[in-house]
């Protein structure tokens, strides 16, 4: 659909094409980097990014987020610059921006688009969900 979509960026293999599931190399935002690499899926039915709990942690860290426990989300400014956040995948690195990373919230408080899951193991360790996608 070239009136929609631009030119392909990169292909990955996948390591299980029932979630669409590829690897992750690392991660980075700020003065936080992450090489440990992990498997993924891309999922248009996860409204965030969902990702370990510690390294949502640092990832909301340096993005000045602070944690609402009755959300079980992290909030920030809605009119914040937060760092990119950096994702290599193969060779390709993909950049999230802010218009991406922070979402309306309620009249006065924005959430950072991302949130802590754990796989334990099981499954994929991350979701890239719709910011990721958008962007």
């Amino acid at each position: 659909d070239t009136d929609n979509c631009g030119p392909i960026i990169a292909y990955q293999p996948l390591s299980s094409a029932t979630y669409y599931q590829f690897k992750l190399t690392s991660v980075n935002t700020g003065n936080y980097n992450n090489n440990k690499g992990w498997q993924v899926i891309s999922d248009t039915g996860t409204s965030l990014l969902a990702a370990p709990n510690d390294i949502v942690e640092k990832i909301a860290a340096e993005a000045g987020g602070v944690y609402k426990a009755d959300w079980q989300l992290y909030t920030v400014d809605c009119n914040a610059k937060i760092p990119d956040l950096n994702f290599v995948i193969g060779s390709t690195t993909y950049t999230l921006g802010s218009v991406n990373m922070i979402v309306p919230g309620d009249d006065d408080t924005c959430i950072l688009a991302i949130q802590g899951f754990e796989s334990f193991g099981f499954g994929p360790s991350w979701i890239m969900g719709d910011p990721f996608i958008r962007q």
